[in-house]
């Protein structure tokens, strides 16, 4: 009986996840960005019990591989996959009320994970993407932008005794912008070691290493705003943030990272940096 109930539930797994075969990409990304073109942000909608996950997740790595600094990876644990479940395998709660919020002003699981965004800009009147339209999106977005609007200065340094991090981002604009534009600064783990499950065996993977999840924000949901409605080039912005690490965290911070990025609600993300957390 439970090898019945355990074949129905991947079965019912196989289903509720989207999946593709490969390749993963129509055309792929043959060309790279220009020098001064705008950075990436990927935002992964993912989950644990998500058995197409594992792929959405390495296709994101291969990503970043291809053009270091240039794409960045930010893993949302959201929907009904990244519940918590009794038990001893998927107990574990990566979900954050930032990441819900997201997902549900966007629509994302609800759509069938995985899904991600690039940059919060539509591909091809889509803005919710199945990861086989990833690099396909990206090179798209390149193609449209070819010129970074600013500059984002970012460093990170962490206090042992104190258990703070700060955070310090300084943004310098080159572009006029007509918008309000918005700044969010996160804070993202790598190498968490946890359960996952696959559509490949074997099918709950105990040692999973769950990359860029991400673990809170420094300024809400939505960042603040820089500046005004109307931005002029040259026009610098400044600002430290702090964050004392909650006991009942079990944050690794030699594994963390701090990403800030700049968007604005009609033109989503124009820049996108990370940098490691330099310990004291």
């Amino acid at each position: 009986m439970k090898y019945l109930i355990s074949v129905a539930l991947i079965i019912w797994g196989l289903a509720s996840c989207d999946v593709v075969e490969e390749p993963y990409t129509k055309g792929g990304i043959s060309t790279g960005p220009d020098t001064n073109s705008p950075n990436i942000l990927l935002e992964d909608f993912t989950g644990h019990t998500c058995v197409n996950c594992p792929a959405a997740s390495k296709i994101a790595k291969e990503l970043k591989s291809r053009y270091p600094n240039k794409i960045f990876v930010v893993a949302i644990h959201t929907g009904e996959f990244a519940k918590p479940e009794t038990g001893e395998m998927y107990n574990y709660d990566f979900r954050t009320n930032e990441g819900t919020e997201i997902d549900n002003f966007y629509n994302i699981s609800a759509q069938g994970l995985p899904r991600g965004m690039i940059n919060r800009n539509p591909y091809q009147n889509t803005q919710a993407l199945h990861y086989s339209r990833w690099s396909d999106a990206i090179m798209d977005y390149w193609n449209k932008n070819k010129t970074r609007q600013l500059d984002i200065e970012l460093s990170a340094q962490y206090n042992s005794e104190t258990h703070q991090i700060t955070a310090s981002v300084n943004l310098n604009y080159f572009v006029l912008q007509s918008k309000q534009n918005k700044l969010s600064v996160w804070l993202v783990e790598d190498n968490i070691i946890n359960w996952q499950k696959s559509s490949e065996e074997p099918i709950n993977i105990p040692d999973y290493q769950h990359n860029d999840v991400f673990r809170y924000s420094f300024n809400g949901v939505w960042g603040e705003n820089v500046g005004g409605a109307t931005i002029p080039i040259g026009f610098e912005f400044s600002k430290d943030y702090s964050l004392t690490i909650p006991t009942d965290k079990d944050w690794n911070v030699a594994n963390m990272r701090i990403i800030a990025f700049v968007y604005d609600d009609t033109d989503g993300v124009k820049q996108v940096i990370d940098a490691k957390i330099v310990g004291e």
